[in-house]
């Protein structure tokens, strides 16, 4: 329990870091990512076994993922001086693009989890996405700019 306790503190440091800065340093980065090891790795309950096999084939995918997160940033936080107003054909392509990387994401994730499963159990691959999942809710938390609820 208390090295659950210290990896959510870990966590939570690092979170900080991130917010207070907004952009990491490569340090802040390292350390950041060192601690997001050390929560999954306490989440997925890895061995150093599979800690081996898992690492290498997760932080690839999300490299992957992260080109077509990019691609969408790209579109929807760019402001153009020239047209500041997007145009019928303009909004036409920025949805076809935007789809196009959606769709490669899944496939990404699909082809990453069919790899990550040939290499651990199901089980473990489905705790990858929870850990996932709290693992930004934390950051989300920390941050304090948690998704707000859609408002009717």
């Amino acid at each position: 329990m208390k090295k659950i306790g210290l990896v959510i503190l870990m966590t939570l440091f690092g979170l900080s870091l991130f917010a207070q800065s907004g952009k990491l340093s490569e340090e802040k980065r390292k350390e950041f990512e060192a601690q997001k090891v050390a929560f999954f790795t306490q989440e997925m309950e890895l061995t150093p076994e599979e800690a081996t096999k898992f690492w290498p084939l997760y932080n690839e995918m999300q490299q992957k993922i992260r080109v077509e997160n990019d691609k969408i940033r790209d579109l929807t936080c760019r402001k153009s001086k020239e047209a500041p107003e997007v145009t019928e054909q303009q909004a036409l392509k920025n949805l076809q693009t935007l789809l196009a990387a959606e769709q490669a994401m899944r496939d990404i994730k699909k082809e990453y989890i069919d790899k990550l499963t040939k290499a651990l159990s199901a089980k473990k691959v489905w705790m990858m996405i929870e850990a996932e999942q709290k693992f930004h809710h934390q950051l989300w938390k920390k941050m304090g700019e948690g998704p707000s609820p859609v408002q009717k």
